[in-house]
C-alpha cells in the first residue's frame, strides 16, 4: 500500500522566497519520483502522516488529523535580529508552544537538537538534514556569463555574492562594512525583505541600502539562482545564527568558493570544506587575497536523493 504524506507549507507574502519552503517542494518531489503518495497543503482526510515545513493556521489545522510531523527549519534563535519582537524569551514560549503540538520534531542540523530541548520541547526529535538537486545546482559557464554581463561585471572583476534576506542576523552590516574596505572588488545582496516592515531595522535598512557604497549592489529576488552561482567569484555569508544554511551547499555544487563564520553549525555540517572569518577585519583581508575552493564533497553529502530516502525511512519506523 502506498504511503499517503500531506505536506504543509505556507507560502503567503514573501515566506514563498523563504530557504525551507524551496527546499521541501523540492523534496516533495524526489518523494513523488520515490513512490510516496505526496500532496501540498491539502484539506482533505486520510492521510498516513502530516508533515509540516513551515507553521501556521494551516499546519495546526491539519496536524490534528493524523500522525504529524514538523520540521524545524526554525528555531527561536534565529528570529533574533530577524524580525521584530525577536526576542528569545518571547519565542522560546511560541515555539515551545507550537512544535509541542506535534507528535514529532524533525531537526534540520544535531546542532539544533539541543536549542529545541533546551526550549522544552518534548516530543521525539530525530534529525532529517536539508539537501539540494544535483541536478539542477551545477555550474553553468553560460549563466554565469549572462549573470555577469548583465550586473556589467568584467572578466577582471571580483565578485562578491551573498544569498539571503535582508535582516540584520545574515550579517547584513558586516557585509556592507567588508564591501567598504574592499573598493576594488563587486558585491552583490541577493534577496530582500521576506517579512516587509517586520523585518529587524526595516525602515533603518532601506536607508542605508539607498546610501550604499558604489561597489554593492541590492538586487532583490533573483529568478535565475545558478546564473548568480556560477557567475560569482566567492559566497561570502557573515551570517550570526543558522539551523543549517542551504546556500552553501548550492553554492559549493556550483563551484563557488565559501566563506563564513565559524558557526558551530557551519564546523558541524562543513567541517574543512569552508573558509571562516570571525569579524570585518579578517573578511576583509582574507577577501583582498581571494579564497580558494577547497576540496568540496557537500553536494554528494547533502544530495536531496539520500534526504529523500532518510526521511522515508523515519516515515516508516513511525506507522
Amino acid at each position: 500500500m502506498t504511503m499517503k504524506v500531506n505536506f504543509i507549507i505556507e507560502k503567503s507574502f514573501g515566506l514563498k522566497y523563504l530557504g525551507c519552503a524551496t527546499v521541501s517542494q523540492q523534496l516533495m518531489e524526489v518523494l513523488k519520483k520515490k513512490g510516496i503518495d505526496v500532496h501540498l497543503n491539502s484539506k482533505e482526510e486520510g492521510f498516513d502522516i502530516v508533515h509540516a515545513h513551515t507553521f501556521g493556521p494551516l499546519a495546526i489545522s491539519q496536524q490534528k488529523k493524523t500522525t504529524s510531523i514538523i520540521s524545524a527549519h526554525s528555531t527561536p534563535s534565529i528570529n533574533e535580529g530577524n524580525i521584530v519582537t525577536g526576542k528569545r524569551k518571547f519565542w522560546n514560549i511560541i515555539y515551545k508552544k507550537i512544535y509541542n503540538k506535534f507528535d514529532y520534531v524533525y531537526a534540520v542540523s544535531e546542532t539544533s537538537v539541543q536549542e529545541l530541548k533546551d526550549i522544552g520541547i518534548t516530543k521525539p526529535i530525530d534529525v532529517l538534514e536539508n539537501g539540494i538537486n544535483k541536478n539542477f545546482f551545477k555550474y553553468d559557464e553560460k549563466k554565469g556569463k549572462a549573470f555577469r554581463k548583465d550586473y556589467d561585471f568584467t572578466d577582471k572583476d571580483y565578485v562578491v555574492v551573498n544569498v539571503a534576506q535582508i535582516t540584520p542576523r545574515k550579517g547584513i552590516y558586516d557585509f556592507i562594512e567588508v564591501a567598504k574596505n574592499n573598493p576594488d572588488a563587486k558585491f552583490l545582496w541577493v534577496g530582500g525583505f521576506p517579512y516587509f516592515i517586520f523585518s529587524s531595522d526595516y525602515l533603518k535598512l532601506k536607508n542605508i541600502i539607498r546610501e550604499a557604497p558604489d561597489n554593492l549592489t541590492f538586487t532583490g529576488f533573483v529568478e535565475d539562482i545558478i546564473g548568480v552561482y556560477s557567475g560569482a567569484d566567492l559566497l561570502f555569508t557573515p551570517t550570526y545564527r543558522e539551523t543549517f544554511g542551504l546556500t552553501i551547499i548550492e553554492a559549493s555544487a556550483c563551484k563557488l568558493p565559501v566563506l563564513v563564520k565559524p558557526l558551530d553549525v557551519f564546523k558541524d555540517l562543513f567541517g574543512k570544506e569552508v573558509n571562516y572569518g570571525s569579524n570585518i577585519q579578517e573578511f576583509s583581508s582574507m577577501i583582498a587575497k581571494k579564497p580558494a575552493k577547497k576540496h568540496n564533497s557537500l553536494p554528494d553529502k547533502y544530495d536531496l536523493e539520500k534526504v529523500a530516502d532518510k526521511a522515508i525511512s523515519l516515515y516508516n519506523k513511525i506507522i
